[in-house]
């Protein structure tokens, strides 16, 4: 009988860790694909959000959800184009779906995994298996993907064109890792001038946040993958929140090093708003 116990509890456990992590990978609401099967345009302007795990909003507060809520849902279709692990190079070789949804506002937030991926030989050897990448990822490359992608976008669609800064990584700013993203967010404002197209600083606003608010995080960023799937468990197995798991981990913005809690993901939120209220009358 406790044999018989046992494996029922074991077959449970299995099910709900399954759950668990599908429910941190499971396809976002209304992607190009669901949309183009739609093809229904009509009078709605079509909003895009094209990003890596921060966009597609199932590990980490979804800031998309915090966009919808504060603008009028019949005027607005929105796209989310986000898909977790993604680099810009991965961003690139999806282009054309975004480019088939004929959006009215394409905002662009990608280049948290280059500049992670960058960072050390383990990360750079996991992200070519992970993302099926045809070189190690670098400063360079991740740049000129990135003007690839702004090019194809201002040639072939009408899109207004916004491109973020990446969220710190970790909140440490003197640490090397937020030093990289640093860097890279660099790079994106020096891409968004060069190529003329709108640039929405969120890198500089979080860390404007964290000089008045500092954070104790209780591990170190050696540590960030295993707790990143330990945050899928506690959101999706514990029925955690975002904010509760980041406060248990001792972070002000961020649910782990890489993706954000909702006062992190309402930055965006509120910039990405600004900009669409301002844009779209």
């Amino acid at each position: 009988m406790l044999e018989l116990v046992l494996i029922l509890f074991s077959i449970i456990m299995s099910i709900a860790l399954l759950n668990a992590f599908y429910q941190g990978t499971k396809k976002p609401d209304n992607t190009p694909s669901e949309y183009l099967k739609k093809k229904e345009k009509g009078n709605k302007s079509v909003i895009v959000f094209a990003g890596d795990s921060i966009t597609h909003g199932r590990i980490g507060e979804n800031y998309i959800k915090f966009v919808s809520r504060e603008l009028n849902n019949s005027r607005f279709e929105f796209i989310n184009a986000g898909i977790n692990g993604q680099l810009t190079w991965n961003l690139l070789q999806r282009l054309d779906e975004i480019i088939a949804c004929d959006p009215d506002v394409v905002t662009i937030l990608i280049g948290t995994n280059d500049a992670n991926d960058a960072l050390t030989p383990k990360n750079r050897s996991r992200a070519i298996k992970r993302m099926n990448l045809p070189q190690e990822p670098d400063h360079a490359w991740f740049k000129s993907n990135l003007s690839k992608i702004i090019r194809q976008l201002k040639t072939k669609t009408d899109s207004f064109i916004a491109i973020l800064s990446i969220p710190t990584i970790g909140e440490d700013l003197d640490s090397t890792e937020c030093k990289q993203s640093r860097a890279y967010s660099i790079t994106i404002k020096e891409l968004a001038q060069k190529h003329g197209v709108e640039y929405l600083a969120l890198h500089e606003e979080m860390e404007k946040y964290l000089e008045d608010n500092p954070s104790s995080p209780n591990y170190e960023y050696g540590d960030s993958y295993i707790e990143i799937a330990k945050g899928v468990l506690k959101r999706y197995l514990l029925r955690r929140s975002w904010d509760r798991i980041a406060e248990d981990s001792g972070f002000q913005l961020h649910a782990d090093y890489l993706h954000l809690n909702s006062t992190g993901a309402l930055m965006i939120a509120e910039l990405i708003t600004e900009l669409i209220q301002r844009h779209i009358s």
